[in-house]
């Protein structure tokens, strides 16, 4: 009786890991040595020459993150790609996420663009297309920054594939590089100034409190200053980085989901010039 209820217990563990695991290889730890691509993923990388998706040490956390660089084939570029999938052609899933969210860093020339592009499909890679995400950045956020790429869905219903791609594309630029890292399915983010200019630096207390899965979070700043709205663990573990940029001055509203996140106490913390404020907010599922 005992040694059936294990493997029932365990079965149904191995059931959760592989659902909160959609995505596949999502930190770029796993590397093919073979053909120098990420395992489960597809690469458009020459035959002979530099890749241009290649292993890079420069990581968002763990050990490994997939780099993308512009190299030059015959004198032309060849802007990288990267597909998800062993084929490039995507994987299961099983819920209809709001977004695709992961990390990057960027560093482009003038006209240079990062994009990531998710797509949702009912009936495998070659069903019917029910929903799709962008995003695009063609700016250097200066370090590790959370993207998140919002999915609209035309559809009604739960898609069973998705399929994710990553480029870098220029004017013709050499060796412009993005990287990616930490990648995730979750709610979509979003920031928006919501009062005039206020007084003083404030961090003001999360509503809803304790929430499921999202919560507000406001936040006031007298000057422009370079703003950094974190959400760590009580291990001190960073779950999500909200805001990374420089921002004029007002009051600014940003949403959190805690999709995927264990119940818990969280901490959200504001920088922004010299001032450093933190609240505890409590997810209760």
């Amino acid at each position: 009786m005992v040694k059936s209820l294990l493997m029932i217990l365990i079965t149904l563990l191995f059931q959760i890991f592989i659902s909160a695991q959609e995505i596949p290889n999502p930190g770029f730890e796993n590397w093919n040595g073979g053909t120098g691509e990420p395992v489960d993923w597809l690469t458009n990388n020459p035959p002979s020459g530099q890749g241009t998706v290649f292993q890079s040490l420069n990581s968002h956390s763990g050990m490994w993150s997939a780099a993308l660089t512009v190299q030059s084939v015959g004198g032309f570029p060849l802007f990288p790609v990267l597909s998800a999938g062993a084929d490039g052609m995507g994987f299961l899933v099983s819920q209809r996420y709001e977004a695709l969210n992961g990390f990057y860093e960027f560093t482009p020339d003038t006209g240079d663009i990062f994009s990531v592009a998710v797509q949702m499909w009912s009936g495998g890679a070659q069903g019917t297309l029910m929903g799709s995400g962008v995003f695009i950045s063609t700016i250097d956020p200066g370090n590790w920054t959370q993207f998140s790429a919002p999915i609209t869905y035309s559809q009604t219903g739960t898609p069973d594939w998705c399929n994710i791609i990553f480029t870098v594309i220029t004017k013709g630029n050499i060796l412009t590089t993005a990287v990616v890292d930490d990648l995730s399915f979750g709610s979509a983010s979003s920031v928006e100034q919501i009062d005039e200019i206020p007084k003083s630096y404030n961090l003001s207390q999360n509503y809803p409190n304790p929430f499921n899965p999202t919560t507000n979070i406001e936040y006031s700043i007298p000057k422009q200053s370079y703003v950094e709205l974190k959400v760590y663990d009580v291990l001190g573990n960073e779950v999500a980085t909200l805001v990374n940029e420089e921002q004029s001055a007002g009051t600014y509203r940003a949403d959190f989901s805690g999709e995927g996140l264990s119940s818990g106490l969280y901490i959200a913390q504001l920088t922004a010039g010299n001032y450093v404020q933190t609240i505890k907010m409590s997810l209760l599922k």
